[in-house]
């Protein structure tokens, strides 16, 4: 059975089965909140104090099969301890343990941990909005420069970066709130109020990108649709006119092909190429006058 270490400054629980729950609730002497309760979306359920401590729940982004998606951490931050619950192994979690291993981060109190653990997810959002904003360069140069670009799956692409971008905002925005409830219980600490003052402006700057981007994106949505519907409309016009160029010979034949004892011109000699005759001077002149008109 696992132990746990009066001596541990950061109790991260992953995907925790029912005992290993049951052994923390036993010595923590706390309840730990269930799947259900991170999910809840309101001020008041995500962020709160009570005797157990200080309640932060929090919107993190990873991928999986290729798509981005969303997981909610639990944080509950005790005198002494910080305490994390997640469904999921995300990246932000597993980059700030090999930073601290490599020196690189140096904190030991609970809130600090907070801290740190938003502003990596902070800077790796910021890293998603660079990707999101690179693949849009490359779907752009494809859209509007490429002759022969696939514009369906264009579309397919702008329709997942549209995704991955409204995850970033999303997780950006439940940050901010994260940061703004801290920043109550910071206020006569003036080092931790400037960390949190420099995690909000960071985090006004990739809301106003991801703003940008999702301009970005409906415009190249927009014109990869009109350039579709433009190209249906050209196949729309060549089928059009083709109807048009063979309508009179179309009627020409259907005359002549009438089967009457007495028609004018059953016994005439030249009858038939003067038939054909007819039927391709009709066909040309049609196309002779779209040609003009500038219509082909």
């Amino acid at each position: 059975m696992p132990t746990l270490s009066e001596e541990g400054s950061w109790i991260d629980l992953v995907d925790a089965e029912d005992a290993e729950r049951n052994l923390v609730q036993q010595f923590l002497q706390t309840e730990l909140p269930d799947s259900d309760d991170m999910e809840e979306i309101e001020a008041s359920a995500r962020f709160f104090s009570d005797e157990q401590g200080l309640h932060v729940h929090s919107l993190f982004m990873f991928q999986s099969e290729g798509r981005a998606r969303t997981s909610t951490v639990a944080f509950i931050v005790q005198e002494g301890r910080l305490l994390s619950f997640r469904d999921s192994r995300l990246p932000d979690f597993r980059l700030l343990r090999l930073r601290v291993r490599r020196g690189w981060v140096k904190v030991s109190q609970p809130l600090d941990i907070l801290l740190s653990i938003l502003d990596q997810k902070v800077e790796n959002l910021a890293d998603a909005l660079e990707d999101v904003h690179r693949d849009l360069e490359k779907v752009g140069y494809s859209v509007l420069e490429e002759e022969n670009g696939k514009l369906e799956e264009d579309i397919e692409r702008l329709a997942q970066l549209e995704d991955t971008n409204g995850k970033i905002r999303l997780c950006l925005m439940d940050t901010q709130r994260s940061i703004s409830f801290i920043q109550r219980y910071v206020r006569p600490d003036k080092i931790r109020r400037r960390t949190c003052a420099e995690i909000q402006h960071d985090l006004d700057t990739l809301m106003s990108h991801t703003t940008f981007l999702f301009d970005k994106i409906n415009f190249l949505m927009d014109a990869a649709q009109g350039f579709i519907n433009i190209q249906q409309n050209q196949i729309i016009k060549i089928f059009s006119i083709a109807a048009v160029v063979f309508l009179p010979p179309t009627m020409i034949a259907s005359i002549y092909g009438m089967n009457f004892d007495i028609m004018p011109e059953l016994d005439f000699r030249f009858g038939y190429p003067m038939a054909i005759g007819l039927m391709v001077l009709s066909g040309m002149a049609p196309y002779w006058y779209f040609k003009r008109k500038g219509w082909l």
